[in-house]
């Protein structure tokens, strides 16, 4: 065991030469060659996208790449953070629709490493369809619309108005579009039914008329026509506001209206001219006027055959509601005839100008048509005096008298009265009042002429005719029948 423990010293001292160290820096050496090679067969480059890999974005709207990050890591440095420009190819167009790649790439310390990113530019916006508006555009009720017009405008496509869709359903219009990208847009418009034109109204005959004052006018008449309507004659207003007797001019009003409210209206001139008087002519002689109220009667004819007995002639103020058959004998046997309305009847003739007229131009054709004498004499029932009239028209007399001269009407009250209406119940009392007078009244012997009031519906008026006409003659009086001419005897109005 002694021997063997001296080698064991000579082996240590053997590792402690140069050539150990040798080894040793040989080792090393190829543990670092080997580090570094193991950090760069192993280190590694990445690129990684900043925000989503897949991005939409609404045409119109701008698109920013928001990049990627480019990290190196190795083995011996552990992961860093890579400065080095990247590298982008592919674009993006934002005006125009569709998908679009982006790559991203970058080269560092011998490693490369790329990225991709997708872009789609889509269009989600529905097109725009405008409607034209006329506020006074209607569709006639049973017509087809007439289009106001459209517009149809798409942020992608532009003006698509050729594009649009139309149709009417149930009184509606539906506009529909759809663009390139299937976008789709539809709006109504409302059928407003309804008519604004007016009617048409015609006037038939002249647009300014002139009548003699108390002559009947007789409207030419009109027509109306309407689009939608048709004839609308029958709806045609007439508004006048004249009288027939007051002279003067006068507009007349014709209005329209068709059933959607649309109004046409017209006027017509009327011009009333007054009619003159003719002179009175005041006689020489003593003249005596025979005139007798409220016939013809049965006693018509015994009085004509009493006149034509003495060649006299005579004036009858007939009433048109009484017997009209003796009219043609009276005119045919040279009589005068005069007006005295159609009913005498006060309340009704004296309520108003009109009513009294109306009466007066009643009976002035009913002459004219039983003997056509067209005839302008006139008395007054209970005369111009008279003061019932007022109990139902204060007033009016003073109007009538003024109005019936104006129309060209002569009116005759008398100065002498039979009074046959009144207490006078024979005829001997009638010739006395005739000739002497009674009360007020004064008789045909106290004036140069004399017209008298008498009644051919009293039988005993009738026959004391005879006697005046006996007494007239033998006294110088000539008898004559009442003209336009005639003195009118007008009393006092008293109303």
């Amino acid at each position: 065991m002694e021997q063997n423990q001296p080698r064991r010293r000579k082996a240590a001292s053997k590792f402690k030469t140069p050539q150990y160290v040798f080894l040793i820096l040989i080792a090393l050496l190829v543990i670092g060659i080997g580090t570094v090679l193991t950090s760069y067969l192993t280190a590694g480059l990445s690129l990684e996208l900043v925000g989503s890999k897949e991005v939409t974005v609404e045409y119109g709207s701008a698109f920013t790449d928001s990049g990627v990050l480019a990290t190196y890591q190795s083995f011996l440095s552990g992961s860093e953070q890579v400065d080095e420009e990247v590298t982008v190819s592919g674009a993006v167009q934002q005006d125009k629709l569709g998908t679009y790649t982006l790559t991203y790439s970058l080269s560092y310390r011998g490693k490369t490493a790329e990225a991709k990113r997708t872009v789609t530019i889509v269009d989600t916006q529905k097109p725009v369809i405008t409607l034209v508006y006329n506020s006074n555009s209607f569709t006639l009720p049973g017509h087809t619309y007439e289009e106001e017009g459209f517009t149809a405008e798409d942020n992608y496509d532009g003006d698509i108005t050729d594009k649009v869709e139309r149709m009417i359903q149930n009184d509606t219009v539906i506009y529909r579009v759809k663009d390139s990208s299937g976008n789709e847009t539809t709006v109504t418009r409302p059928i407003q039914y309804g008519d604004q034109t007016p009617p048409v109204l015609t006037l038939n005959g002249e647009s300014t008329i002139t009548i003699n004052a108390g002559t009947k006018f007789t409207d030419p008449g009109y027509t109306a026509t309407d689009n939608v309507d048709g004839d609308i004659t029958d709806k045609v207003t007439v508004t006048k506001d004249f009288s027939i007797y007051t002279p003067g001019t006068y507009t007349i009003t014709y209005s329209v209206t068709d059933t959607y409210g649309n109004t046409a209206t017209a006027t017509r001139t009327l011009v009333i001219k007054k009619v003159s008087n003719p002179t009175v002519i005041q006689p020489g002689e003593k003249t005596i006027y025979l005139t007798f109220d409220d016939g013809p009667s049965s006693y018509t004819l015994e009085l004509l055959d009493i006149l034509d007995k003495h060649g006299v002639k005579a004036t009858f103020f007939i009433k048109g509601s009484s017997n009209t058959a003796y009219l043609d004998d009276i005119v045919n046997r040279g009589h005068s005839i005069g007006i005295h309305t159609m009913t005498h009847d006060y309340k009704k003739l004296y309520s108003s100008v009109d009513n009294f007229m109306s009466e007066v131009y009643e009976c002035q054709d009913l002459i004219y048509e039983k003997t056509g004498v067209r005839t302008t004499l006139l008395r007054f029932p209970g005369g111009s005096s008279n003061s019932v009239s007022k109990k139902y028209c204060a007033g009016i007399m003073t109007e009538l008298t003024q109005l019936v001269q104006a129309q060209g009407f002569q009116y005759f009250d008398w100065n002498v009265d039979s009074d046959d209406a009144g207490d006078a119940k024979d005829s001997d009392t009638v010739f006395n009042n005739v000739v002497h007078g009674k009360g007020n009244w004064t008789g045909c012997e106290d004036v140069k002429t004399a017209i008298v009031l008498q009644h051919d519906i009293k039988g005993y008026s009738v026959k004391a005719v005879d006697q005046i006409i006996t007494w007239g003659l033998a006294n110088g009086y000539t008898f004559k029948a009442l003209n336009s001419t005639s003195p009118g005897s007008h009393h006092t109005v008293r109303n």
